[in-house]
C-alpha cells in the first residue's frame, strides 16, 4: 500500500503531510522556525538550516519504525501566483 509525500519549506514553518489512499487519510506534522524573540526574521542560510534540520525529525513522525513505499512525493517551489504571496 503506497502513501503519498508532501512537503513544504515556507512561512517560517517547515511541514511535511502523508495522504493514505486507501484509507482516505491525511497525515500532516509541522514545526515553527525558532526566531529570536525581538528579531524581524532568520537570514535565509538559518532558514535553510532550521528547514533541513527539522524535515527528518517530522518524516521520522510521519513514517514511525515501518515506513510504507512512497508513490509519489509533492514539494514547493515558490510563492503561488497569487497578489501578496511571498
Amino acid at each position: 500500500m503506497s502513501v503519498y509525500l508532501g512537503l513544504d519549506t515556507s512561512n517560517y514553518t517547515t511541514s511535511a503531510a502523508l495522504w493514505h489512499p486507501a484509507a482516505g487519510q491525511m497525515q500532516t506534522v509541522s514545526e515553527l522556525l525558532p526566531v529570536p524573540e525581538g528579531t524581524l526574521g532568520l537570514r535565509q542560510s538559518e532558514a535553510v538550516f532550521h528547514h533541513t534540520a527539522a524535515l527528518s525529525g517530522l518524516l521520522e513522525k510521519l513514517f514511525g519504525p515501518c515506513p510504507p513505499p512512497v508513490a509519489a512525493v509533492g514539494v514547493s517551489a515558490r510563492p503561488r501566483d497569487e497578489a501578496g504571496s511571498y
